[in-house]
């Protein structure tokens, strides 16, 4: 039986410390975190005080009511002005109409707070923003994340502290800033290139160092005459060919990880057999085809000697096209040769699983403990 008496309700979230606080706002979007300053007094220099910012116009009626949110948000008397900002994102859509000189000022102020990751996304693709320069020779960077944004004239990059690039739809003004931008990133480690260039060099662009520390590599669309700078990297994407340049590829002695999605190349010649340049892939464990032209599957009688990758480190194979005789040629020719190999997966849009089996199983298999699957 009820005693009538009401059980005080005890507020344990905002007992919490600063720091616990200040996580669990880093997982909502601003707007969203702003309102938690109705909570109670505990909450309000919480939300002044805020380490993580993203803003999104999509969650706004319109853009001046975004705009004010933002520009309250970052630069009101309530903000504690020595506190740091470690990420600033700033996603913009159609109705975002923000000038080049707000830009400026925004990139200006987490720039002077040691912003640690900025990702800057303008996802109409009608608009192409040109990124401000000052943001070139910010020094706190570790994670930059860029879309849809133009990358004209900047005579210096400066990001000694930059490990994470990503570019999607950025334009460079020729593949000499490209690679003057790399340049600035000395210890970048993650590097997913979806680029594209306003005209492309009329010379070649020549005496490229590799980086150094790079461990992932994603190539997409035309940044294939760049290949030797991500030569030192351990995973890599290939996405997207138009004319690589197999004649003057480098040397990839750390790759373990490659995954190939290729569309026939528009030039007669330029394509060549995967197997005849997995020779530049000396330690290559792990090997993923998710689509490839013809041509690139085609094996030539002539091979004899098989590539060092498959006869002593291809430990997993995955080819995702599995359709006819060229296929199976060059299936067949890996299963063949790739003495460590530990599980084969085949997948395939036009056979059935027993018809790829029937005709796979009765091949020679070089690798006795190899798991041949079907997915």
């Amino acid at each position: 039986m009820s005693s009538g008496r009401s059980i005080p309700t005890v507020d344990r979230i905002s007992d919490l410390p600063e720091s616990i606080l200040f996580h669990i706002l880093s997982f909502l979007p601003t707007k969203f975190a702003a309102t938690t300053m109705i909570l109670s007094k505990r909450w309000k220099p919480v939300w002044g005080s805020l380490l993580i910012l993203n803003f999104d116009d999509k969650a706004f009626n319109d853009f001046q009511t975004f705009r004010k949110f933002v520009y309250s948000t970052l630069f009101s008397s309530s903000r504690d002005k020595k506190t740091s900002i470690q990420s600033l994102t700033l996603k913009l859509g159609v109705s975002s109409l923000f000038k080049q000189r707000e830009f400026n000022r925004i990139f200006k102020f987490v720039m002077q707070r040691g912003v640690k990751n900025l990702n800057f996304n303008i996802f109409y693709k009608k608009r192409c923003i040109k990124l401000p320069i000052r943001i070139l020779s910010c020094k706190t960077l570790q994670v930059l994340t860029l879309e849809n944004v133009k990358l004209w004239d900047f005579d210096k990059v400066d990001f000694p502290c930059l490990k994470t690039l990503h570019l999607n739809r950025v334009e460079f003004k020729s593949p000499k800033y490209f690679v003057k931008f790399l340049c600035g990133c000395p210890i970048l480690e993650d590097l997913n290139a979806r680029s594209r260039f306003l005209r492309k060099s009329l010379d070649p662009v020549e005496n490229l160092n590799a980086l150094p520390n790079l461990v992932k590599a994603k190539i997409c669309y035309d940044m294939y005459d760049l290949m030797t700078l991500v030569c030192n990297t351990r995973i890599l994407h290939l996405e997207q060919l138009r004319g690589m340049p197999w004649k003057t590829l480098p040397m990839f002695h750390n790759l373990t990880h490659m995954e190939l999605y290729f569309y026939h190349s528009s030039k007669e010649g330029e394509c060549r057999s995967l197997i005849e340049i997995l020779p530049h892939f000396p330690n290559l464990q792990h090997l993923s085809v998710i689509h490839v032209c013809s041509e690139c599957l085609k094996v030539s009688p002539n091979l004899t000697i098989a590539p060092e990758c498959l006869s002593s480190q291809l430990k997993t194979f995955r080819f995702d096209c599995y359709r006819g005789k060229c296929d199976f040629n060059f299936v067949k020719y890996i299963m063949q040769h790739s003495k460590v190999l530990e599980t084969m997966t085949i997948k395939s849009f036009g056979l059935t699983k027993n018809q790829m089996f029937m005709k796979l199983s009765s091949c020679t298999m070089s690798s006795a403990t190899c798991l041949l699957l079907f997915d």
